[in-house]
């Protein structure tokens, strides 16, 4: 979905009372996914819409309701900017095919995609996290460099708070579970690698003693801070959806 608010503090709140109705009549469609004992079809957040079914058909179904409900409130979907993605089974042999038609909004054929940014995160159709990991890589790398520009002359304290703040603003870290260790490696390695050049340590400066007089945290630190900040969060969420991830 391309059509959304933008600019505005209140307007996802006001698009999402917008498109309640249009959310409601796929919704009681009584066709989705079962995440644990909940029943999901359609996700939500502000004009990004997430539509799921397990199968072809079932899909094509709920596109149709989309498109129907949303003709009447006077929406349109951009396809230009709209994605189909398929999960294959971890057991092969359950495979019914590996291609499927296109499916359809309107009049408007929707494409066939293996990865997709969804708010933020990187989605592949193997369910694996290393795409999402190769682009918070190149983020560090690209972010370090631009600060290393504009402030390589400045004091170490000043240093320091730069890199926290735009080198440690690891977005969805916590959720990776499939990963190749080589890649998470390389992320590791990416991070201090970082650290050397804008602060200005040299290439085989001890990361121990570079660690001590800076303070900065490890990587694996990191990491494990990060897993336990969501756990918490997830603990004390009341979603329905949530806790059944949670058991699942």
């Amino acid at each position: 979905m391309a059509t959304g608010p933008n600019g505005g503090v209140i307007s996802p709140y006001l698009f999402a009372r917008y498109i309640r109705e249009l959310l409601g009549s796929v919704r009681n469609t009584g066709i989705g996914c079962f995440v644990g004992d909940v029943r999901m079809n359609i996700l939500a957040y502000a004009d990004d819409i997430v539509v799921l079914a397990p199968s072809w058909h079932a899909l094509q179904m709920l596109l149709n309701v989309l498109h129907l409900q949303s003709v009447v409130i006077d929406m349109s979907c951009n396809v230009n900017k709209t994605v189909c993605m398929m999960f294959k089974p971890k057991r092969h042999s359950c495979m019914i095919r590996a291609q499927f038609p296109s499916f359809t909004i309107g009049d408007s054929c929707v494409q066939y995609v293996s990865d997709f940014k969804y708010l933020g995160h990187i989605i592949m159709d193997n369910l694996s996290d290393d795409g999402d990991i190769r682009w918070e890589i190149r983020c560090m790398f690209n972010r370090c460099n631009m600060l290393r520009r504009r402030f390589y002359n400045c004091s170490m304290s000043v240093k320091l708070v730069l890199f926290k703040s735009f080198c440690l603003c690891f977005y969805n870290i916590a959720l990776w579970n499939r990963f190749s260790i080589g890649l998470m490696n390389k992320f590791r390695s990416c991070y201090i690698k970082c650290a050397k050049m804008f602060l200005g340590f040299t290439k085989y400066y001890s990361v121990t003693n570079m660690l001590l007089l800076t303070g900065l945290p490890s990587f694996d630190t990191l990491m494990i801070n990060a897993r336990k900040s969501d756990t918490a969060r997830w603990n004390v969420n009341s979603n329905v959806l949530v806790k059944s991830l949670l058991v699942v």
